[in-house]
């Protein structure tokens, strides 16, 4: 399985012969950009096409936790995972700790506590969400300000933080020289419907994160989720090492036996 490398154009689509697909279902690809330790890979999707879903517990009740038993889960239902990686910060009883929505129901509400320690309340922290067949990022007191009108239609939600890049702009709050440096991972919009999700190869700060993800992939906005327990599968699987909270996947129709 070739990997592919492109290091100094925002979209896979335009690195020409240095581009190398790993693996494409519809318009879902496994891609990685950059060199040495600014290395991201990334999972691109677009939501017209490829079904992005969040998880977090299965039939018991319990976590799914894994890639591993996500994995399993979604074969009992005639699916396979594509691509995944955790959906942001949470609580030592794998909980999320601020919104999450799934299939459209609220299992967690909406944190608005600033005054706490954590890179969840670094400022502004925000939201991924998703709609039919659409995804943003919005900061948590634009959704604050307005939950009806900005939950209305949501399908998945999870909060996270600090945002990363919000209109192309690196946040403020970032050091550029910060040896603050561990593997992270982020869900990025591109566009309305081009989304991204992202995960560092090596330890890396947040500013040059977020600017890997802005001149790289060309992400308008992005949500910082974890960081040193951040996976992405299939670079990373199966059932070993950290246990998440909830997972964001794109799944597709298993293939027959």
């Amino acid at each position: 399985m070739a990997i592919s490398t492109c290091s100094g154009l925002p979209r896979a689509a335009l690195c020409g012969l240095m581009a190398f697909v790993v693996s494409s279902v519809s318009a879902a690809t496994l891609t990685s950009y950059g060199h040495g330790d600014q290395i991201i890979d990334v999972c691109q999707v677009n939501l017209t096409h490829d079904n992005l879903r969040m998880f977090w517990r299965g039939d018991d009740g319990a976590p799914l936790a894994n890639f591993g038993r996500l994995s399993e889960w979604l074969v009992a239902r005639h699916e396979q995972l594509v691509c995944a990686t955790n959906a942001g910060i949470y609580g030592t009883d794998l909980r999320p700790i601020g919104l999450y929505i799934e299939a459209g129901k609220m299992l967690h509400k909406l944190n608005t506590r600033k005054d706490a320690y954590g890179n969840f309340y670094l400022q502004p922290n925000g939201v991924f969400l998703l709609s039919d067949h659409e995804a943003a990022i919005l900061s948590t007191d634009e959704v604050a300000s307005d939950p009806d009108t900005h939950l209305t239609k949501i399908r998945y939600a999870t909060q996270s933080g600090p945002i990363l890049l919000y209109g192309g702009k690196i946040n403020a709050l970032f050091t550029q020289s910060s040896e603050n440096r561990v593997v992270r991972n982020a869900a990025c919009v591109i566009s309305a419907t081009d989304i991204a999700l992202v995960r560092s190869r090596s330890a890396i700060n947040f500013y040059d994160f977020a600017r890997q993800l802005r001149d790289k992939l060309g992400c308008r906005d992005a949500l910082y989720l974890d960081g040193s327990v951040s996976q992405l599968y299939p670079y990373d699987k199966g059932n070993l090492g950290q246990s998440f909270a909830a997972m964001i996947g794109v799944t597709m129709p298993a293939k027959p036996q």
